[in-house]
This record gives structure tokens, sequence and C-alpha cells, in this order.
């Protein structure tokens, strides 16, 4: 089964219920990985957060059908420096956790 990611952006006040709706489908969406990131932590000037998922095409879809009215449109630079910052930082996490366990 071949993984692939989905970036996309949600508003501030819409964050916690796009997870909600995520966490609660346990039989496909729960099982891919979900990154959840505030735009101003990665240093974009949006009020809301971005949602990085990594899994299958099934399970990507799946998300993408659950959280749909929450998704905000915005520019794709955005949602490529928000990908690429999420994806830095878990490298960075993971090589630290590497040098602990060294």
């Amino acid at each position: 089964m071949d993984e692939m990611d989905w970036i996309t952006f949600v508003k501030k006040e819409n964050v916690k219920k796009a997870e909600e709706k995520l966490r609660s489908d346990f039989d496909i969406a729960a099982k891919q990985s979900i990154t959840v990131r505030d735009a101003k932590s990665l240093d974009i000037e949006k009020d809301g957060s971005f949602i990085l998922i990594n899994g299958t095409e099934e399970g990507i879809e799946k998300c993408k059908e659950l959280i749909k009215e929450f998704v905000e449109e915005i520019d794709e630079d955005y949602l490529n420096k928000a990908e690429e910052k999420i994806k830095e930082e878990e490298e960075k996490a993971a090589e630290a956790f590497g040098g602990i366990l060294g």
C-alpha cells in the first residue's frame, strides 16, 4: 500500500471540530498519521491551523470527506511552506530521538 500526504488549512474556530471528526472515524481516518500545527508556530501569519495527513489513498479520501466543511481555500504557497516546515520538525524530532537511543 502506497502512502501519500495531504495538507489543508482550517480556520481557528473550526480546528477542534475538524480534529474531533477525524478521531471519531475509528475504521479509517484515525488510523492515518495526522499532524495539526498552528499557522503562527510555522511562521505563517494566518489565523488557523494546518492539518497534514499521511496515509493510504483510501484513508486520505475519507479524511477529506470528513472535514470538507471545515477546509478553507488558501494559497498553495502557504500549504507548501507549512508542509515543508512540519516535515522538517518531524525529521529533527526523529534525529533527536535517535540520539537519545543511540
